[in-house]
């Protein structure tokens, strides 16, 4: 199937690493949803909404599905699949009215060609974790992990999560972030790419290239219980970052 060609005129919202919690208030988020309404009719979504995702069967996050439903009835809804919540499938969230994205999508913001992703596979340098993600996405792993019983599969998702934590407390800062060079082979591979824009490492930031390859690099912040915060493209005003609280 064919990628969707997403052009956009007029403005759009990029958020990722929100790890909520099920069960939780999660009342940020949800504020934001509202809020957004009027921002935008363009949310994206770049990995990482949910802290764990262990099945479609296991219908978590009942509110802030909801209050996403609510406004993909009403606005455009795009997500790219993070680390945390992979095994969300495109059926489920299309009955959710959103859609799912691949990694690495190209879209169209005003003149600007912009290539969206969640960002893990750019921190090349993290062997470990990639080895890890090649495992986890594999059909093989997903089809073994799914039949298991619910309560199995959150015992597992916890003690993968608690493994991650001690893991990279333990690695120095340049393995758990990008790869410059990784960077530039995507931004090559994707040409003619002016923007990238990803989340997964929560180091918000904008880094400007003029060497090789003349693009811009936005850095998705993450989010926590007291401020959230998005990057918002207009027009007129160009990028920006804001928190919202």
């Amino acid at each position: 199937m064919k990628a969707p060609k997403i052009n956009i005129t007029d403005s759009a919202v990029f958020i990722s690493d929100l790890h909520l919690h099920d069960n939780a208030q999660n009342a940020i988020f949800l504020n934001f949803l509202k809020h957004s309404s009027n921002l935008t009719k363009n949310l994206f979504i770049l990995g990482d909404l949910f802290d764990y995702w262990v099945g479609d069967d296991a219908r978590m996050y009942s509110k802030e599905l909801k209050a996403l439903k609510e406004l993909g009835e009403q606005k455009s809804i795009y997500f790219i699949h993070g680390n945390r919540d992979f095994l969300i499938t495109k059926k489920y969230f299309k009955e959710n009215h959103i859609t799912i994205l691949n990694d690495e999508t190209r879209i169209s913001l005003g003149h600007h060609q912009v290539l969206l992703m969640h960002g893990d596979t750019l921190c090349s340098d993290d062997l470990d974790y990639q080895d890890f993600r090649k495992k986890v996405r594999s059909k093989v792993w997903q089809d073994n992990f799914l039949a298991k019983e619910l309560d199995e599969r959150i015992t597992i998702a916890k003690d993968l999560r608690e493994q991650s934590k001690k893991l990279n407390l333990n690695k120095p800062e340049n393995i758990i972030d990008v790869n410059e060079t990784t960077i530039n082979s995507i931004i090559e591979k994707n040409f003619p790419v002016e923007i990238l824009i990803h989340g997964h490492t929560h180091r918000q930031n904008t880094h400007q290239y003029n060497d090789k390859n003349k693009f811009t690099r936005f850095v998705l912040g993450d989010w926590n219980d007291n401020q959230g915060s998005y990057l918002i493209w207009k027009e007129e005003q160009g990028f920006e970052f804001r928190t919202f609280n």
